[in-house]
């Protein structure tokens, strides 16, 4: 018997790319969702032409009056912003998530400040693109990508099944993780690669300048585009991932930074022994796949 949500009201509040995505996504798969939408006036009308959203409003207020579920979808520090600002609003029993990209200050301020009567759990689409705004919106965004909800000993286990639920409808597949620990991981495998990738492309790019030649650029090839794919993404978002995250960012680096000294002690004195670090990449890179679905 297949499963229904029993949510009358969504509310998105960010109906960019992740917010725009969902609201496609969740109308594609129950055209009878009633999606309410938040944000600029514009933006509200392209989600609305686009199908995304059924509504929309610039005022939050009347945005999540009698929602459901309400979705904060947008920039971390926005969302820590939003919190206090929605709470007064936010109607008994409703379920309350986000899509940040750090998850241990958002959850530790939504646990904080929001009525006990309201249940909030930690929401992390790993679906991104360099791209953004609802113009890139894709109803697919989610098929077969992770989607992380992180909970404390306080989540409220009727309202993690409803959510879960979702995640099922819109094909994605689900990990559960503690924030700390979501923040540690997503350190590693998330931010550590945009520092990495924004750092490879400016020191081409000076090394050309310098050098006053466009030899470089001329020389590039599809792993060097592959790698720094996401030096494109604006830094809009990556300020405020860099600031609630900057421990482990740094740690990380740091982690890095140890293993690169260990490639260029092999490199500068015994170069075969690279062959090692190549075999373990390569038998590592072929193991990685998304976490199974848990149904």
């Amino acid at each position: 018997m297949k499963e229904e949500s029993d949510f009358k009201k969504i509310t998105i509040i960010g109906v960019g790319l992740i917010g725009g995505s969902l609201g496609l996504a969740l109308k594609k798969k129950n055209p009878k969702f009633k999606i309410s939408g938040i944000d600029k006036l514009e933006i509200i009308e392209k989600a609305i032409a686009r199908g995304a959203i059924d509504e929309g409003t610039i005022n939050l207020e009347n945005g999540i009056k009698e929602a459901d579920l309400i979705i904060i979808a947008t920039p971390v520090k926005t969302i820590l912003d939003l919190l206090p600002r929605i709470n007064p609003f936010i109607k008994k029993g409703c379920l309350v998530t986000d899509t940040g990209s750090t998850k241990g200050q958002i959850v530790e301020t939504a646990e904080k400040i929001l009525s006990k009567d309201v249940y909030f759990i930690g929401g992390h689409p790993i679906a991104g693109s360099e791209k953004y705004g609802i113009e890139e919106a894709n109803p697919c965004l989610f098929q077969d990508k992770t989607y992380i909800l992180t909970i404390t000993k306080d989540t409220n286990l009727v309202a993690l099944k409803k959510i879960l639920l979702l995640i099922k409808i819109i094909n994605a597949k689900r990990l559960i993780l503690d924030p700390l620990e979501h923040d540690r991981i997503v350190g590693a495998v998330s931010h550590l690669p945009q520092i990495m990738a924004v750092s490879l492309t400016n020191m081409i790019g000076e090394l050309g300048q310098l050098e006053n030649s466009d030899n470089y650029f001329k020389a590039i090839g599809e792993g060097f585009k592959d790698m720094t794919r996401i030096a494109s993404s604006p830094y809009q978002i990556w300020e405020d991932i860099c600031e609630t995250n900057q421990e482990n960012i740094l740690k990380m680096i740091q982690e890095f930074k140890n293993y690169l000294r260990i490639i260029e002690d092999k490199l500068k004195n015994h170069p075969g022994s690279l062959k090692e670090e190549f075999q373990k990449a390569q038998i590592f890179r072929k193991s990685i796949s998304l976490p199974k679905r848990d149904d």
